[in-house]
């Protein structure tokens, strides 16, 4: 690590200590349960030194593009980073066009990003009236409770197009205080705009219109944290009829339920709103539920069929992918796949019920991987197209293969930020990342030849006959499973071979070197590369290669050409 990223974190850390020590925002991270079930305290303090590092000495630096290889796809990651005047965790992202991002942080400042470019939107969000709640706080209206602002959040964005030509409707989702009634719920609120360039728009935050409320409003805990504002949901898509997909939490209400009786647990009541999957008429107003039983509906992703896929981050080991439906009722708080933090079943039971009599997720994840979003994969690639992404917030991105509206398996990609929500831009061709730490990831899949498939070609065109393409065929098969062809990756047992001839022995990225070819030195040619293959001991007897060789020379020269030009 450089000096100067070693001075910087130093100084991110002292501004961090800082902050808890003196009951700053920090504290609220530090203070906050939900997460410190989730994840350790170490890692809490090592995503918020990301994100301030990120924001002063990364914001503006040009991306360095990764790869990342999975199951079935060649990955390329390019990475940007978004000023500090954003906040960290939490908020949302939505696009416009074919390649804007909007980005909303969890206070409701806007940005547009296009081209890796970030610009702050002049447009100011609605009233969360959390001025109002800190005044009758102050007054001691509320009683002896505390409130975790941090956790008032907005939590999604989404730009609407209208049949007018030029004109659209932006929506916020977040969570809102009334200060008469002396109570909060989820809100969704729009604002009319001009023109698809984001940054022609200027609007004021009485210019916003709410025209949805959960129902009914939640009254604060009368004691400790009054406002669980982390099981908000508050995620929106667009149906194919025009009405906006919204997902609403439960609040944490239903995690205290303790009765018999779940007909009135707030996500399965009929009476409520939370726990629920909405449907709101942008214009009217008006709301339908169309599945309950859910506990905090973090991502929510409408495909091209107009099917709803839901993630939902459950308790202890409960976290799930749902398929919603008119009717849909996934059970939570009576049952779930997972536990109460305290190990109890769910459904104050004495076994798990695992979702008897109630409808059954896609997919269900154990260990938890506390979910955050999702996201329809379509036009992407043609091996996962059909599948649905779903970010988590413990630094990977699932992939859930889909097959007859069921969950084939899973595959987790690293990417190693906490995922807080994902869509897609280029026709889908591109999949954005929003990170907790402030950044924005953009993958794209490599559509280009296949090293294998250009390797095989090579050894067919270099190779004798049938005999030695069969057999340098089955040398190289058995080759594979310790290296790899793609350039800069490794399979774990050996180097890639990506670009050997022209390289120097023993120099690539691969750290399970043995030493032994130090002693070659000089740069791999045709020459060197199909004696080592020929006979590895007899060109150096204390080599780590588990491989004793090639007599056939037609084959050890096929295969030398090939990967020379690989």
């Amino acid at each position: 690590m450089s000096r100067k990223r070693i001075l910087a974190l130093a100084l991110v850390a002292i501004v961090c200590l800082a902050g808890i020590f003196g009951g700053g925002i920090w504290a609220g991270y530090a203070l906050n349960t939900e997460m410190q079930n989730r994840f350790s305290f170490p890692a809490q303090i090592h995503y918020k030194l990301n994100g301030m590092y990120n924001s002063y000495f990364n914001a503006g630096a040009e991306p360095e593009p990764e790869r990342l290889v999975t199951n079935r796809a060649i990955l390329t990651q390019e990475t940007i980073f978004l000023p500090a005047s954003a906040k960290d965790f939490a908020g949302g992202i939505g696009t416009i066009g074919e390649d804007t991002v909007l980005v909303t942080d969890r206070l409701g400042k806007m940005y547009s990003v296009t081209d890796n470019v970030v610009q702050e939107l002049d447009v100011a969000p609605p009233d969360d009236n959390r001025d109002a709640l800190q005044s009758q706080l102050d007054a001691g209206e509320l009683g002896q409770i505390e409130i975790n602002f941090n956790w008032m959040r907005f939590n999604d964005i989404f730009y609407y197009p209208r049949a007018q030509e030029g004109a659209g409707y932006l929506l916020l989702s977040y969570t809102e205080w009334l200060p008469e009634q002396k109570c909060f719920g989820s809100a969704m609120a729009r604002l009319s705009v001009q023109g698809d360039d984001p940054l022609n728009w200027s609007a004021a935050s009485d210019d916003w219109i709410v025209i949805a409320r959960t129902e009914p409003c939640l009254e604060l805990f009368t004691t400790g944290k009054g406002m669980f504002g982390l099981e908000a949901g508050g995620r929106m898509d667009r149906m194919p009829d025009g009405r906006i997909a919204w997902s609403s939490g439960a609040y944490e209400r239903a995690d205290r339920f303790a009765e018999r009786d779940f007909s009135d647990a707030i996500g399965l009541s009929d009476d409520m709103d939370y726990g629920k999957m909405l449907l709101v008429n942008i214009e009217s107003g008006e709301k339908t539920a169309i599945a309950k039983g859910l506990r905090n509906p973090q991502g929510v992703s409408v495909d091209g069929e107009g099917r709803i896929w839901v993630s939902d981050h459950g308790m202890q080991g409960g976290d799930e992918l749902n398929l919603v439906f008119d009717g849909a009722n996934f059970g939570f708080p009576a049952v779930s796949y997972g536990t109460k933090y305290n190990r109890k079943p769910a459904g104050n039971g004495d076994r798990h019920a695992n979702h008897d009599g109630y409808d059954k997720p896609v997919i269900a994840f154990v260990p938890s991987i506390a979910p955050s979003s999702a996201l329809a994969v379509e036009n992407f690639h043609y091996a996962w197209d059909g599948d649905v992404l779903v970010g988590a917030l413990s630094g990977a991105v699932h992939r859930v293969h889909i097959e007859d509206g069921r969950g084939i398996y899973v595959e987790p990609i690293d990417v190693e930020m906490r995922i807080r929500d994902m869509d897609a831009i280029h026709g889908g061709k591109t999949i954005v990342l929003y990170t907790d730490d402030r950044r924005l990831s953009f993958l794209t899949a490599d559509t280009g030849p296949d090293p294998m498939a250009r390797f095989d070609e090579l050894l067919t065109s270099y190779a004798a006959d049938a005999d030695v393409l069969a057999a340098a065929d089955g040398t190289m098969a058995a080759c594979l499973q310790c290296h790899s062809l793609l350039e800069g990756v490794d399979n774990g047992a050996g180097p890639s071979l990506h670009n050997i001839c022209s390289r120097e022995p023993g120099s690539s990225p691969f750290e399970g070197y043995s030493g032994a070819l130090d002693k070659l030195g000089g740069v791999w040619t045709e020459q060197t590369l199909q004696a080592y293959i020929s006979d590895p001991f007899g060109m150096l007897p204390d080599t780590s290669m588990g491989w004793e060789g090639i007599e056939n020379e037609n084959v050890s020269l096929a295969i030398a050409k090939a990967l020379c030009e690989l």
